[in-house]
């Protein structure tokens, strides 16, 4: 069994006095938040700052107007870095195709065909590999 223990220093049923606003108290402060989202403030606010410095709307856009610009060369620049990473691993894996062919000739010409064939087989089972690949990842 579990007992309840009541501690107050007021008589139970007695409601807790109410206290009387008294002169000393700070009078009521109302505090108003204002926010924006996006690269630039809305038109009021353009036109606050304006009282403070008058060319700050124009410098404002001049601003944004950089990072826009700023942005879209990262953007290219890094979308070329990319295309050429691609470029240079296109290259590599026909460089390396290639030569695997050239060396399953050069095996079938000194006479070892079964060593040409598994490496031709291979190299084309590659090649072949890596298309269905690009196809099935791309979902086509």
């Amino acid at each position: 069994m579990i007992a309840s223990v009541r501690v107050s220093r007021r008589p139970k049923g007695n409601p807790p006095a109410r206290q009387q606003p008294s002169q000393d108290q700070q009078p009521t402060v109302i505090e108003r938040n204002e926010f924006w989202q996006g690269p630039l403030p809305p038109p009021i606010v353009l036109d606050q700052f304006r009282q403070l410095v008058p060319d700050a709307p124009e410098r404002i856009f001049a601003m944004w107007e950089q990072e826009a610009q700023h942005r879209r060369e990262l953007e290219k620049a890094s979308l070329n870095g990319n295309l050429r990473t691609v470029r240079l691993g296109q290259w590599a894996a026909i460089a390396f195709s290639l030569s695997a062919l050239a060396v399953a000739a050069l095996a079938l010409a000194l006479g070892y065909p079964s060593a040409a064939m598994v490496i031709g087989a291979l190299d084309i089972a590659a090649v072949v590999g890596a298309f269905l690949y690009v196809r099935t990842k791309n979902g086509q």
